[in-house]
């Protein structure tokens, strides 16, 4: 039998619904409540066109970086 929440790895025994990942998923919003999970959820893994501009401008802030740094070490390699 397959998951009924992930549609994709089997479940856990023969008398189950979920494998076990996502039968931790079901016990946390068991614990903490559904929606307080989906809000997390929501703000953790979901980001809006905002965030996800800045995410892109950072990463090619950082690429610019390497590509110096990768540069400088390589002209002091040279030079030795």
């Amino acid at each position: 039998m397959v998951c009924v929440l992930c549609e994709k790895k089997s479940v856990e025994n023969w008398f189950g619904s979920f494998c076990p990942d996502c039968r931790q998923i079901k016990n946390l919003g068991n614990v903490y409540g559904f929606e307080r999970v989906l809000e997390i959820l929501k703000k953790c893994c979901i980001r809006d066109e905002n965030q996800l501009e800045k995410k892109i401008d950072n990463h090619r802030v950082q690429k610019s970086d390497e590509s110096y740094i990768q540069t400088r070490s390589k002209k002091k390699v040279e030079k030795i």
